[in-house]
C-alpha cells in the first residue's frame, strides 16, 4: 500500500510526463503530437496524441488490392486506442473485440496479407454531463448510418 508521499509523487510524475504539456519552441508555445520513437511509422502521420476523433482505418489485402473500411472513435489518445487494436490482432482471445480484429483474423486464417492505414475523419466533443449526450457518438453514429461507404465493417443494426 503505497503512503501518501507515494501517491502525491506519482500523480505529479504523470501530469508532468503527460502528453499535453506545452512544448515550448521559441516564442511559440504548442501541444505535443506525437512521442513515437520513429516518426515515419506513427500510424496518423505526427497526430498519435491527438483526441477526442473520429478515425477510419481502411485494411487492404495484398493479393488483389482489394479495401474494406472501418470507422471508430477514440476520446483518449489515438495511441492508447491504437495499441488496444493492435492487440486483438495478435491475441486470439480478443479476436472478435471488434468488427476490425474480426476482419483482421479473418485474411490472417486464410493467409492473406494485408496492410492497414488510418485517418481521421472529423473531431467532435466527449460526452458532458450538462448536456447529456455525447457529441463524438453521435458523430460515429451519423457516418456509420449515412455514410456508408466510409465503413464497408462497422455493422449498423448494432447502432440503433
Amino acid at each position: 500500500m503505497n503512503n501518501t508521499k507515494q501517491i502525491i509523487n506519482n500523480h505529479n510524475k504523470r501530469i508532468l510526463n503527460s502528453s499535453e504539456l506545452p512544448v515550448k519552441t521559441g516564442n511559440n508555445t504548442k501541444h505535443k503530437t506525437c512521442n513515437c520513437r520513429q516518426k515515419e511509422t506513427c500510424p496518423l502521420n505526427g497526430n498519435c496524441l491527438q483526441s477526442s476523433f473520429i478515425y477510419q482505418a481502411t485494411v487492404t489485402r495484398q493479393n488483389n488490392n482489394t479495401s474494406e473500411t472501418y470507422i471508430g472513435l477514440t476520446e483518449n489518445d489515438f495511441k492508447t486506442r491504437y495499441r488496444n487494436h493492435t492487440a486483438s490482432f495478435r491475441n486470439a482471445k480478443h479476436r472478435s473485440s471488434t468488427e476490425l480484429s474480426k476482419h483482421i483474423w479473418t485474411l490472417k486464417d486464410s493467409n492473406i496479407n494485408h496492410f492497414i492505414s488510418w485517418r481521421i475523419l472529423t473531431s467532435s466533443s466527449p460526452y458532458k454531463s450538462s448536456s447529456k449526450r455525447c457529441n463524438l457518438c453521435l458523430r460515429e453514429n451519423f457516418l456509420i448510418i449515412c455514410r456508408p461507404e466510409l465503413s464497408s465493417l462497422n455493422k449498423r443494426n448494432e447502432r440503433i
